[in-house]
């Protein structure tokens, strides 16, 4: 019993890998920040530019926002308007 109780005690330090998978480099995490936008669009409500990081003050133009899916993922075949 007490051999249970130290091994599992010293089991329970040791962390294995995580569940998800790394981030990603720096420049992949800003391209997916660009493309999943968090802050409210300019074009669709009020200007608040204080919500938004000094990097991203400007949000994509509508006609960028409508191509982004088409030319990430062309096999899906998504026809523009």
């Amino acid at each position: 019993m007490a051999t249970l109780l130290l091994s599992v005690l010293i089991l329970a330090g040791c962390q294995g890998p995580g569940w998800l998978p790394p981030a990603g480099t720096m420049n992949q995490q800003q391209s997916n920040a660009v493309i999943h936008d968090p802050f409210p669009l300019d074009d669709l409500g009020p200007t608040d530019l204080a919500s938004r990081p000094p990097s991203y003050q400007q949000s994509l133009p509508e006609p960028v926002r409508n191509r982004i899916a088409k030319d990430a993922m062309p096999w899906l075949g998504i026809q523009g308007p």
